[in-house]
C-alpha cells in the first residue's frame, strides 16, 4: 500500500492542487531529502507517499513504478532543488563521460538525459534547457560511437528503468539507429551524429499534448490526429533554436511519414507513392527505428508485438525501396539483441 489519504476537505485538496507540481517518479532519485511531503493523485485524491523531511528510497520509487505511477506531486521548493540537482548531475556526467568506467558513465548519462527530457517537455520554450539537452546528447553520440560494443548494454539498461514511453522511446530508438548506421558504413561520423540528434529530439512536440492523453486506453480520431501533429510541433519548437540544418529538421517534421503506409496496409489499400511526404534513406531509417521500438513496447492502448511481427510490417513498408538495407537491418537486429 502506497499511503493513506489524510486530506478529507475538498477545499484542502483544491489548495494543494494550486501548490503542487508534477515530477517524474524517476526524478525522486535526485532529491536528497524532501522539505515537504510528496503525493500521488489517485481516485480524485492527493495521497501522501513520502513524509516531510524523508529521503525517497529506491523501494518507494520502485513500488510507484510497479503500480504504474509515472508522476508524483511536490511543492515548489522541492521541485526547484530536484531540477537543480538533475541539471547539475547531467552537466557533470556529460563533461566526464570519457573519464572512469564507460559502462557506469554511459548508463548514468542515458538515464539522466531521459529524465531531463521530461523537464523539457514541461517547459519546451526554455532555451537553456533545450541547449543542455542538445549539447549533452551531442556529446553522448560521440561517446556511443567510441563504445560500439557497449551499445546493446546501454539499450537494455535504459529499458530496465521502466520509464514512461514518452521518455524512453526517443533515446531507445536513437541509440538503436546510431548502432545500425555505424554497422552499415554508409555514413560518416558527422552524419551519424546529426541523425542521432534529429531522432532524439524529434518528439519534443509531444509537450504540446496533454499528458493524460498518453495513458488513455482508447483514442478517438481527434486524439489520433493530435498525436500525429506532434511532428509539426517538434519542427516548430526546434527551428532556429538548435544548430541542425534544414535537412535534418525536415526529417524531424516528417518522421511519421511511414505511418500512413502502415495504416494503408491495415486497411488493405495502397496510397500512391507520390503521396508520401518525404522519401530518402535517412528519413526512412529514422522512421523505421521509431516504429520498431514503438511496436515492440507496451502502450496503454495496445500490447507489444514480437520483433518478428514488427519486422514483417517493416518489410512491407521498406523492403521494396531499400532491399539491401532491409536485409542489413534484419542481420543487425539479430546481432543487437543477441549481444
Amino acid at each position: 500500500m502506497l499511503g493513506q489519504a489524510n486530506i478529507h476537505s475538498f477545499v484542502d485538496h483544491h489548495k494543494l492542487s494550486l501548490k503542487l507540481k508534477p515530477i517524474l517518479v524517476g526524478e525522486l532519485h535526485l532529491a536528497k531529502k524532501l522539505n515537504k511531503p510528496a503525493y500521488i493523485f489517485r481516485g480524485g485524491l492527493f495521497i501522501p507517499i513520502i513524509h516531510e523531511g524523508s529521503v525517497p528510497t529506491r523501494d518507494i520509487i520502485n513500488t510507484l513504478i510497479r503500480n504504474s505511477f509515472h508522476e508524483v506531486f511536490v511543492f515548489d521548493e522541492d521541485l526547484s532543488e530536484i531540477k537543480k540537482n538533475l541539471e547539475s548531475a547531467l552537466i557533470k556526467i556529460t563533461r566526464s563521460l570519457s573519464v572512469g568506467d564507460p559502462v557506469d558513465n554511459g548508463t548514468k548519462d542515458l538515464k539522466l538525459l531521459s529524465l531531463n527530457l521530461g523537464g523539457l517537455y514541461r517547459n519546451p520554450h526554455n532555451d537553456d534547457l533545450l541547449m543542455l539537452q542538445f549539447q549533452s546528447s551531442q556529446n553522448l553520440s560521440k561517446f556511443l560511437m567510441e563504445n560500439r560494443k557497449l551499445q546493446p548494454h546501454f539499450y537494455e539498461s535504459l529499458q530496465k528503468e521502466n520509464f514512461h514511453f514518452t521518455l524512453a522511446q526517443p533515446m531507445l530508438s536513437s541509440l538503436m539507429l546510431l548502432s545500425f548506421l555505424q554497422s552499415i558504413h554508409l555514413f560518416h561520423d558527422k552524419e551519424v551524429e546529426n541523425l542521432f540528434l534529429a531522432s532524439y529530439l524529434k518528439d519534443i512536440g509531444i509537450s504540446m499534448i496533454p499528458d493524460s492523453k498518453y495513458d488513455q486506453k482508447t483514442l478517438s480520431d481527434r486524439d489520433k490526429e493530435m498525436f500525429a501533429s506532434h511532428a509539426d510541433y517538434s519542427f516548430d519548437l526546434l527551428e532556429g533554436r538548435v544548430p541542425l540544418s534544414k535537412n535534418y529538421l525536415t526529417i524531424v517534421k516528417n518522421h511519421h511519414f511511414l505511418n500512413s503506409r502502415i495504416k494503408d496496409l491495415a486497411l488493405k489499400r495502397r496510397t500512391p507513392k507520390e503521396a508520401d511526404t518525404i522519401v530518402g534513406l535517412e528519413s526512412t531509417l529514422v522512421a523505421v527505428f521509431d516504429i520498431i521500438v514503438a511496436m515492440t513496447s507496451i502502450r496503454p492502448f495496445r500490447k507489444e508485438r514480437s520483433l518478428y511481427q514488427t519486422l514483417e510490417v517493416v518489410k512491407m513498408i521498406m523492403a521494396d525501396d531499400y532491399p539491401q538495407e532491409f536485409k542489413a537491418l534484419v542481420v543487425f537486429l539479430k546481432q543487437f539483441y543477441r549481444n
